[in-house]
């Protein structure tokens, strides 16, 4: 009762109702403060990151709009530029086909022209053919007319000239293809027949038996070289030494006549050639006797 008479917390009057007793006050506990203040401080660091990152936002979010407006503007001039560019190409277009339909007008005008001024010269000459002097006239059409009984004489003798120049290779080539015909017509296919080859007494034969790895072999004035052989097709290449000169015959068959001319009187020798083996050929080389006879060229001297 004198706690509430005198003013005083229940607590103190009832340590001042004992005298003689001690009594310990109870100490405030300070960690529940402690953790509050930490906590308070997570708060408020939360609370600015919170802050900066929205500030953070914003200016993302304005960089964005900032970007967008921007590609929007170069979006809409592309679109005003390309826009002109078509308008621009189609007056191009346009401006084209005028061009080319006055670049056919100029060429009709330039043909017109040029056909008048070939009338306007043609009526020139005509007027000065017309004006001038007889005389000079008659004396100019008897000049032409005797140079072209001059150049109409000479053509006619080139011509004359160029006809019997005709005739004489045409009479060359025919006795050119008798001779051959002749030589071909005297082929011998074996032994037999070579014996009345010889019985004619007409040209000299020499047989060869000739091999590609014996090298050349001389036969009559000439020497002879297997090159190659095909036996399934009768076919041989061979190489032929006269005169200094050497020639070569390629792809020839077995019976055909190999015909060359000798020396400077052009003796007409014939290589013929019976068997074809594999390296290796058999045949006869066939040699005019009367070489004065039958020479086809003489060299004058």
């Amino acid at each position: 009762m004198n706690s509430f008479t005198d003013g005083k917390p229940l607590d103190q009057a009832s340590q001042t109702a004992r005298p003689g007793v001690t009594i310990r006050s109870k100490a405030t506990p300070r960690y529940g403060v402690f953790a509050f203040l930490a906590v308070f401080a997570v708060l408020i660091y939360i609370v600015f990151q919170l802050q900066a990152a929205k500030t953070r936002l914003s200016e993302s979010q304005a960089q964005v709009a900032s970007l967008k407006s921007d590609l929007t503007g170069r979006f809409e001039k592309n679109e005003e530029e390309f826009s002109s560019f078509r308008q621009d190409f189609e007056v191009v277009r346009q401006r084209l086909g005028v061009t080319q339909k006055e670049l056919d007008e100029a060429r009709a005008m330039a043909q017109r022209l040029k056909a008048e001024q070939d009338r306007s010269v043609t009526e020139l000459n005509a007027q000065i053919s017309r004006k001038a002097d007889t005389q000079q006239l008659a004396a100019l059409k008897e000049e032409a007319t005797s140079n072209f009984g001059k150049v109409n004489a000479d053509v006619t003798a080139v011509k004359s000239d160029v006809d019997a120049t005709k005739k004489e290779l045409e009479g060359a080539r025919r006795d050119l293809v008798d001779v051959r015909e002749t030589l071909t017509q005297q082929i011998a296919r074996n032994r037999d027949e070579l014996g009345q080859l010889r019985l004619k007494g007409e040209r000299n034969f020499y047989e060869f038996d000739i091999n590609k790895k014996k090298g050349f072999a001389l036969v009559g004035d000439i020497r002879l070289g297997v090159l190659k052989t095909d036996t399934k097709r009768k076919k041989y290449n061979v190489r032929i030494v006269v005169d200094d000169n050497t020639l070569e015959k390629k792809d020839r068959t077995v019976n055909e006549p190999v015909q060359f001319l000798v020396g400077k009187t052009k003796l007409r020798y014939e290589l013929v050639v019976n068997e074809v083996h594999k390296d290796r050929i058999v045949g006869y080389l066939s040699i005019p006797k009367d070489k004065g006879l039958s020479a086809e060229y003489v060299k004058s001297n």
